[in-house]
């Protein structure tokens, strides 16, 4: 729908300090879809010469352009239209200022149908040079990957970062196979029951389309194994049907950036791909540094592959990987610049020398063979925090995560060990219980005895031989268990120890399994880990230049904001109750100006999240969620409530999510969805 007081914005008008780059003018319009649901659409488009055209980049996301992201999307799209592209967002039908029913899941039919027809409608537009290109950061990475799979004709290239090609394993929902809930799962479904932006109206369409659909979170949940239902879409089961050229960027501390080197090896189109030391962000303000100005380099690509001259040459497919290599540093949660290096590498690295480091009895970590024996691990549900909420974000001192693990180090290392992807563990284990998690992380042990995090990774011990037929452990049988680490890099300097820990415990990033045990872990050959060694020598560098200034919106600004993973954070061990209990707080203030026909709205949102495991009876485990947004126009407030609580017992999850809309104080509607969902293998 458009709305009264399309915005048209000169960069002249921004003065003398804003980056150089062509002039540009933003509009706001929709895109009807073939059954007739209009689509917002945000248009920023560079000034044109008469007759010229430019391609077209897009964003599609449920993320709410006119409130949730107005202050976001401003530098990343003027950026495109500075630099002479179309750049369009849109937001996914049923979210936002767009029209139709909220999807039924993320990445939905829907949705890259949608996607799809976008495509189509903005190759056509009379500016439009009928060469388009899909763009986007974690959820508009992914979306790029799978409608990239659908091969729409005018989508001549992609460019994801921090997104993955498997939805099971690398998504939000179960980590690594096993089942996880953080502050997103709750923000997802609440944004989802906003109304539509400018005017939030409650009316019979709000309701029906938005209010009283079920959340995604119970569709998710009745499909705790991998299958069909996360494969249907997953570009790593179809490496093939990626045509079109490829821009990836990960970052050694988001849990997506497996993917990277994935897609690298397999796709057969031209892939460029580039991998930093920061966590789930761009690679111009990343944390932790060192950044660099990743939209120039991007610049180039569009230019090489949306241009409306000849297409480049298809083969041979280009391979580009750029790779941040870290130097060994100390633990430090809030670090903001990473020690190490950028080169460039082949992917796989043929250079690579594997070399395995076996546990052994007394707690060592060596290249020989050790000889035989037992270690025993009693499964304490409530270690795990040091690691975080996910595998991404710095990490503090790991020692408090070791002492509910079996830990083997090495001898003092007499020379560096520098690696790069990703390393293997081997373990041979039983429990005595049906099922398990199975957790390996790589540390580095400095000679002060702090332990820095380098690698880690969870296997689910119903998928140990198959992930789309798991099967329950057999109490007592010893098993042989083999998985990757997630992508590292690392250098060990001489003084320092290797460390393998493990363990079965990753509260609060992983649901806790359900039974009291004891894990029993052999030592020798059958308990391993190997490193991917990569010998010293000559390799060229990338000559990325400084992070350029991004234009900023002047008609909208930030208050005091906490965002994920900040916030306030509190951990509590109840030695009375027996009880671990992990609180997460974070709140933000913004606020967008007047503009025709639109009023000033002020807006402010909380969260709250609780978890809960009684280390006594691990199958008594819970999550609390609450989230709270307020609009404040004149004379008119809209408030958003919802809580999203899941508590388990030995056989099931019982989920609650409640919402409610309030207006002026008064509450206008409540809905409440409630389910018990089986446990499976989980």
């Amino acid at each position: 729908m458009t709305w009264a007081g399309a915005a048209a914005i000169a960069l002249l008008a921004l003065g003398a300090s804003a980056p150089a780059g062509r002039e540009f003018e933003i509009s706001r319009g929709s895109i009807v879809l073939s059954d007739g649901v209009k689509l917002a659409a945000t248009y920023f488009l560079p000034k044109l010469e008469p007759g010229e055209r430019v391609p077209v980049l897009l964003e599609l996301l449920p993320y709410r352009k006119e409130d949730s992201f107005y202050l976001r999307d401003y530098p990343l799209h003027s950026f495109w239209a500075r630099h002479g592209f179309a750049s369009v967002k849109v937001d996914v039908r049923g979210t936002g200022s767009s029209e139709g029913v909220v999807p039924e899941r993320e990445y939905s039919e829907q949705e890259l149908d949608d996607a799809v027809e976008i495509i189509r409608q903005l190759a056509a537009k009379p500016w439009s040079n009928g060469n388009v290109g899909m763009w986007g950061i974690s959820w508009g990475g992914f979306n790029a990957i799978q409608v990239a799979l659908r091969q729409p004709p005018a989508l001549k290239a992609i460019l994801a970062a921090d997104a993955a090609d498997n939805v099971y394993r690398d998504g939000l929902e179960f980590l690594d196979g096993a089942f996880h809930v953080d502050s997103y799962h709750l923000q997802i479904h609440h944004e989802n029951g906003l109304p539509r932006a400018p005017d939030y109206p409650l009316d019979e369409a709000y309701f029906r389309d938005r209010f009283e659909q079920k959340p995604w979170f119970f569709t998710h949940l009745n499909h705790q194994q991998d299958g069909p239902f996360w494969r249907k879409s997953a570009l790593q089961w179809a490496p093939d049907r990626l045509k079109v050229p490829a821009y990836l960027i990960g970052g050694l501390l988001d849990g997506y950036r497996d993917a990277v080197p994935r897609m690298l090896e397999y796709s057969g189109a031209p892939v460029r791909a580039e991998i930093g030391p920061w966590s789930h962000a761009w690679p111009n303000n990343g944390s932790p540094g060192p950044n660099y100005e990743w939209g120039t380099e991007a610049v180039a690509f569009w230019n090489r592959w949306l241009s409306a001259g000849p297409a480049p040459p298809a083969a041979p497919p280009e391979k580009s990987f750029a790779v941040f290599v870290r130097d060994g540093h100390e633990p430090d949660a809030q670090l903001e610049t990473t020690p190490g290096h950028w080169r460039y590498e082949d992917w796989p690295i043929r250079r690579t020398q594997w070399r395995a480091f076996h546990a052994g009895p007394d707690g060592a970590l060596g290249s020989a063979a050790p000889r035989s024996g037992i270690d025993r691990l009693r499964y304490v549900p409530g270690f795990g925090i040091a690691a975080g909420l996910w595998w991404g974000e710095p990490t503090g001192d790991m020692r408090a995560d070791d002492a509910g693990s079996l830990v083997y180090d090495s001898p003092r290392l007499d020379e560096s060990i520098e690696i790069v992807g990703f390393p293997r563990v081997r373990l041979r284990a039983s429990v005595d219980a049906t099922l398990a998690h199975f957790i390996a992380r790589l540390e580095d042990v400095h000679p002060d005895g702090r332990v820095s995090l380098v690698a880690a990774a969870l296997l689910n011990g119903a998928q140990r031989e198959d992930p789309l037929r798991p099967a329950p452990l057999v109490p007592g049988q010893p098993t042989d268990l083999a998985f990757d680490l997630h992508f590292t890099t690392w250098t060990f300097r001489p003084g320092h120890r290797i460390r393998l820990a493990v363990s079965n415990a990753q509260f609060p990033m992983i649901w806790p399994t359900p039974h009291k045990m004891t894990m029993s872990l052999h030592l020798g050959e059958g308990t391993s880990v190997s490193l991917p060694v990569i010998p010293p020598g000559p390799r060229a560098a990338p000559s990325f230049g400084a992070p350029q200034p991004r234009l900023r919106r002047r008609d909208a600004r930030y208050g005091e904001c906490e965002s994920w993973p900040s916030g306030t954070q509190e951990l509590v061990r109840d030695q009375i109750r027996g009880e671990v209990r992990y609180e997460w707080k974070a709140s933000c203030a913004w606020e967008i100006d007047a503009e025709a026909g639109v009023p000033k709205r002020s807006f402010e949102s909380t969260e709250r999240n609780l978890y809960r495991v009684n280390e006594n009876d691990p199958a008594d485990a819970s999550f609390r969620g609450d989230e709270t947004h307020r609009i404040q126009m004149p004379g008119r407030l809209v408030e958003l409530r919802s809580t999203l609580e899941v508590r388990s017992d030995a056989t099931t999850f019982h989920v609650v999510f409640t919402r409610r809309i309030l207006e002026n104080d008064r509450l206008v509607r409540e809905r409440q969805w409630a389910e018990d969902v089986p446990r499976n293998l989980q």
